[in-house]
């Protein structure tokens, strides 16, 4: 019987490490789907800014390890309690390898000491909060290092 528990323990552990995170083989998988790019495209408070710092942006894994920041921003953002007021910054579009795509509301200021802010576009009152350390991760892929713009 202990043999039989275990067995499902390490099947459980093994399932759920599978669904998120970044695979043996160096794939950032998200619900059980690798992520095959990343696509950011100026909004309205980006838009608004003084110098835009552009109008598209794309990461895929050749951009190093963005691909790995974005996906540990969205699995580790804190939702957030209350309903959202906000503008837009950001929509982030994720592109999986099964040819779906997820999109989000990506805040990130490039200011230091900010948290940024996550919203899953199909539940728009809902608003998940990035800790300050993520956020000073994102904006040097976004603002900053390799880049391909659209």
């Amino acid at each position: 019987m202990r043999i039989l528990m275990l067995v499902i323990l390490l099947l459980s552990i093994a399932a759920t490490g599978c669904a998120s995170g970044t695979g043996a083989n160096g794939k950032v998988m998200l619900d059980g789907k690798e992520i095959v790019s990343v696509k950011l495209e100026c909004a309205d408070f980006c838009k608004r800014a003084g110098t835009p710092p552009f109008a598209e942006k794309t990461f895929t894994k050749e951009n190093g390890d963005a691909l790995k920041v974005f996906h540990k921003a969205i699995v580790n953002a804190e939702k957030m309690n209350g309903m959202l007021d906000y503008g837009v910054t950001f929509f982030m579009y994720l592109a999986f390898e099964d040819g779906t795509q997820k999109k989000y509301v990506l805040n990130v200021a490039d200011e230091d000491g900010m948290n940024g802010l996550l919203v899953d576009t199909e539940e728009s009152s809902q608003g998940y909060t990035i800790s300050k350390d993520l956020t000073s991760e994102l904006r040097s892929v976004i603002y900053g290092g390799s880049r391909s713009e659209g």
